[in-house]
């Protein structure tokens, strides 16, 4: 879908562009290019695989909203489904241009939560007070990667998906440093309580008596030890041989970094997550959630949309 095949040039193109993306100081490195090409490779076959899947694009018009009702638990109301259209830039600039069609698809992405909470539920055909219950919800909606067809939506579904890869080693560097600094400042932290406890110099300790670290020297000693252990492994991340690692360690396994599943769930209209197998009454609604990295991963549902420029003024008129 990407069209770039087994073409060596293009390929070292896709690297080059990984690469500025995940540690442009890479390219000073002799032999990087070929050390990911690899990677690469498996990163664009995989960026096509998620492009290539089949959705069929939620209809954002008055009327889809009516007739479907997994819309309404996307969007608290109406008005927040109109906030999320004319909040998106691209939905607008695409609209501005008189050559584009008067119908877009596009990518929505939001946020899933889960809460719990205490209340009705029917069992065993009796109503029953204080259940415990998960309430699911959607915030943080976004449309991105607008344009004029599906076709169109599956190319910028791979072109994101390979984005995302080099993002995703982009932030596993950062998390890599930020945990070695970290580490670093705890250790000069124990090295001075150590200090304090030992030894006949006169050692001013300013550490704040609640910092969590251990009171006693055996435990400091431990602590040290383990964190020296830690700084041992994460060495080679100052290095850009150590970069160049990871980074490669993301694109050969883009599926471990970039990971897609799918949920159903049985929800009713106000979010609660409900048992079919109860009885209880619900809407089936299956979601896919994107999972990026897997040092503190972050979690996005995405879905396929579509609106018109019809409908976006009637949704106007309709909560004016």
């Amino acid at each position: 879908m990407l069209g770039l095949g087994g073409d060596e040039g293009s390929v070292d193109a896709s690297v080059k562009a990984l690469i500025h993306v995940a540690e442009p100081k890479l390219e000073l490195l002799p032999g990087a290019v070929q050390a990911l090409r690899e990677g690469v490779r498996r990163t664009l076959a995989y960026a096509d695989e998620l492009g290539e899947r089949e959705h069929s694009p939620l209809d954002l018009t008055p009327a889809g909203y009516g007739a479907d009702a997994r819309i309404g638990l996307m969007f608290a109301s109406p008005e927040v489904l109109l906030a999320t259209l004319e909040g998106s830039d691209a939905l607008r600039d695409y609209f501005l241009s008189a050559s584009n069609p008067d119908e877009a698809y596009a990518l929505l992405v939001m946020q899933c939560h889960r809460s719990q909470r205490f209340g009705q539920a029917i069992r065993n055909g009796q109503l029953v007070d204080d259940v415990a219950q998960t309430v699911v919800s959607f915030g943080a909606h976004r449309l991105v990667d607008v344009c004029a067809d599906e076709v169109s939506l599956r190319h910028q579904v791979a072109q994101r998906a390979f984005r995302s890869v080099a993002a995703v080693a982009a932030r596993r560097i950062a998390l890599l440093n930020a945990q070695q600094q970290a580490l670093g400042t705890e250790k000069m932290q124990v090295e001075l309580r150590l200090a304090t406890l030992g030894g006949s110099a006169t050692v001013v300790d300013a550490l704040p008596a609640a910092d969590g670290l251990p009171v006693d020297a055996a435990s400091l000693k431990r602590r040290l030890a383990e964190i020296n252990e830690a700084l041992a492994e994460l060495a080679p991340i100052g290095t850009l041989e150590g970069k160049l690692a990871q980074v490669r360690k993301v694109c050969s396994a883009p599926q471990d970094f970039v990971s897609v599943r799918t949920e159903s769930l049985f929800l009713d209209r106000m979010g609660v997550l409900r048992s079919p197998g109860e009885g209880e009454e619900g809407i089936p609604l299956n979601i896919e959630t994107v999972a990026l990295g897997k040092l503190q991963p972050i979690e996005r549902v995405i879905v396929p949309v579509r609106v018109t420029r019809q409908a976006l003024a009637a949704w106007r008129d309709r909560l004016a």
